[in-house]
Order: C-alpha cells, then sequence, then structure tokens
C-alpha cells in the first residue's frame, strides 16, 4: 500500500469541536485507505485531555502519537494560532506503527528503552523499524535518546520536546488516548517507501570558541572565567541584563553556543543568566568540549526550514508527507514573520501534506548513526511513496 498523508487543523474553542474538525479534514486526505499512523499536536490553552480522547476515539486503534505546542501549528495553509489554542493532526496510510509510553522516573534512559520495546511489539512487525519519533519533557531528553540508541542503535530517531506557551511546566506528551505530564512517548514507524531526515539549524560558527567547565544543562565556566560575563564580551551585551529568569534565553536567539560534531555543530540555547556567572541551558555542556559562538540572521533562519526539509527530500521522488520539528526559540525570533517557515518549506515541497510544531528541544541524527538532542534546531521527517 502506497504512503498517504492528510492534515486537518482547527482553532475552536470546544475542544470536542475542534477534534471533529481535525479528523474530517485530514481523513479526507486519505482518499478513503485506512490511516496507520495519527500525529497530534495542540498548544496547552485548549483542553487536552478532551480533545486526545476525542480524537482517539474518532479514529479507533490507530496509533497516536504527539505533544504539545508553543503558540501555535505550522500546516500547508499556514502558522495556526488562535485566542483559543490551536490543534493540528496529521494521518498517515500506508504505514506500519506502534505507539507506547513509560514514565520517566528515576531513570529516563531506562523509560526511553522499554517505551521503544513496546512500541516495536505494538506494531507487530518484527524487526527494528525505519525510525522511531520521540518526544519527552525538558530535562529528560539526552537521557531517553541515549537509551534508545544503546538498546537500538543505528534506528534515526526524530524527535521534539513538548512546550507551553510561558515555560511555566504545563507541557503534555500524548500517547493514544493518553495526556501524560511526566513519560516517554515513542512511536515506531515502519515505512514501505523512500524515507528522508535531516537534523539542521542554518546557523553559522564564528570563529570564536573555548573551552567548558560545565556540570550537565550548567556551563560554569569558559576558558575557565564565569561564562556569563565571557557571553556578554562576545556579544557586547550588558551583563547585568543577561541575569535572571528566561533574560539570556531571548538575548541569545541569533547567537547560540553550539559545540562541534564531526563538521557539523549542534546548538544550545542558553536559558537563565546567574549572578555567580553560570548558565542555565536546554541542552547538557560536557565538562572540556568546545563551545562556538553561533550567528544567523533572521532571514536565514527562515530559509533554513527550507533547507532543512530539502536535504530531509534528497532522494524522495514522491513526496507524501512532511513533518518538521520547528524550535521554539526560533519561532520567538521570527514573530510575526513564522508564516514564512511554511512558505520556505513549500519551495521545497509544493502543496504535499505538511504539518509541524513548535518544541522546546529537537531530536534527530546530526551525522550518521548518532542520535542527539539539541535547541534552536529543525528536525524533518519526508515520507515518499
Amino acid at each position: 500500500m502506497a504512503v498517504r498523508a492528510g492534515v486537518g487543523w482547527s482553532l475552536a474553542k470546544d475542544a470536542q469541536a475542534a477534534a471533529d474538525e481535525m479528523v474530517k479534514m485530514a481523513m479526507e486526505g486519505l482518499g478513503g485507505e485506512p490511516p496507520g499512523l495519527a500525529l497530534l499536536f495542540a498548544t496547552v490553552d485548549m483542553d487536552l485531555p478532551v480533545l486526545v480522547r476525542r480524537v482517539a476515539r474518532r479514529l479507533g486503534r490507530v496509533p497516536l502519537f504527539g505533544s504539545s505546542s508553543f503558540t501555535g501549528i505550522l500546516t500547508t495553509a499556514g502558522f495556526q494560532s488562535g485566542p483559543n489554542g490551536a490543534a493540528g493532526l496529521m494521518l498517515i496510510s500506508g504505514v506500519r506503527a506502534g505507539v507506547s509510553r513509560c514514565f520517566l522516573g528515576k531513570n529516563p534512559a531506562r523509560a526511553g528503552a522499554l517505551a521503544a520495546g513496546l512500541a516495536i511489539r505494538e506494531a507487530a512487525q518484527g524487526g527494528a523499524p525505519t525510525l522511531f519519533l520521540v518526544t519527552s519533557p525538558p530535562g529528560s531528553e539526552e537521557a531517553v535518546v541515549a537509551g534508545i540508541s544503546r538498546k537500538y542503535p543505528g534506528v534515526p530517531i526524530v524527535g521534539g520536546s513538548p512546550a507551553d506557551n510561558t515555560i511555566e511546566g504545563k507541557w503534555q506528551v500524548f500517547a493514544d488516548g493518553w495526556v501524560l505530564p511526566q513519560s516517554a512517548v515513542v512511536a515506531a514507524v515502519y515505512a514501505p517507501g523512500p524515507v528522508g531526515r535531516a537534523f539542521g539549524s542554518g546557523y553559522r560558527p564564528t570563529r570564536i570558541r573555548a573551552r567548558a567547565g560545565a556540570a550537565g544543562r550548567l556551563l560554569k565556566t569558559l576558558d575557565g572565567n564565569p561564562a556569563l560575563d565571557v557571553y556578554a564580551e562576545w556579544t557586547g551585551k550588558e551583563r547585568e541584563a543577561l541575569i535572571g529568569d528566561w533574560k539570556l534565553l531571548g538575548e541569545c536567539l541569533l547567537a547560540p553556543l553550539a559545540t562541534p560534531v564531526q563538521d557539523a555543530y549542534l546548538i544550545k540555547h542558553l536559558a537563565v543568566g546567574n549572578e555567580d556567572g553560570t548558565i542555565g541551558a536546554f541542552a547538557e555542556f560536557a565538562d572540556g568540549e568546545d563551545v562556538v559562538l553561533m550567528e544567523a540572521t533572521t532571514d536565514e533562519i527562515i530559509s533554513a526550514a527550507g533547507e532543512v526539509v530539502r536535504q530531509a527530500a534528497q532522494g524522495v521522488r514522491d513526496i507524501r508527507a512532511v513533518f518538521l520539528v520547528h524550535c521554539a526559540g526560533r519561532r520567538v525570533a521570527l514573530g510575526d514573520r513564522i508564516g514564512e517557515v511554511v512558505g520556505a518549506v513549500k519551495s521545497v515541497v509544493g502543496d504535499a501534506p505538511f504539518l509541524g510544531f513548535c518544541s522546546f528541544g529537537e531530536q534527530g541524527m546530526l551525522v550518521p548513526g548518532v542520535n542527539l538532542h539539541g535547541n534552536l534546531m529543525l528536525s524533518a521527517l519526508v515520507l515518499g511513496a
């Protein structure tokens, strides 16, 4: 059976009405074929338990994977956002898939590996899947990705962390009819046709770099000096303007830090500048690793979405579905220009069914065989017939 996809979305205030509208719209794109996988994303200002249950009931036994998204949803028709929230649904036929979830507890790596194994069992296909779709709450991502990759080496991950609109921890992940706050959710996807993936950012490295002193997501020093002081000097920003909850998060959008991975760069979003000169981030730094100052313009951030999708689409002639994990920080940097991201994607794939959500972290295979978690990035998946 050839792969087909349909996309629906809704801005309705009533969650049940929104679910009905999305399912109807998405089913129309399948031409009567039964869906094998559902991807559902919605903002937290919607009634998520009602929305997810309703979609799951309408779809029956179709595996459902998804999470909450920052401020809106990306679709072929533009960036969908409204005063009552937004939700988007992609239904994909012609694939076999299984979805499972596992409570993170004290061992997120084990939870990720267990969820991946259960998802494979739910798919009832046997053997390693074509890829895993993964979502897990901010703070757990590196461990979840590492746990899955150790158990299933070489299997690509396309993932994104759930988000809320205000960085208050209201994010949720979805598995079948469940809405869960502290779980890893994994979809094991078996695709019959060509599949393309890409993980990138569009940021350019500068010549400015230093050696990190770090402990997990706390960047302590750069070349032995307080990290915040060094970053302020590098960027010409006032140190005091970077101290406090989330101030640094907005100030570094066009000048983040990254760590080199072979010939690529893994972007890491700085979040909180502290009085003692340390910096809290949305991704881990390894003590002693090189850190590079990156840069980009707003135009480059927009065009990068098209370029990452173009990389994913290489070798996929008959594009049937496009899924994009788009960093929430990039969405903040773009402001009212967020809709131009859709134009950049459509310049590559035309009117192929397209769904994207805005995440608080992105996961993908940055270099062959290595799945990683980063920030301010784009993780794209393209399915062919």
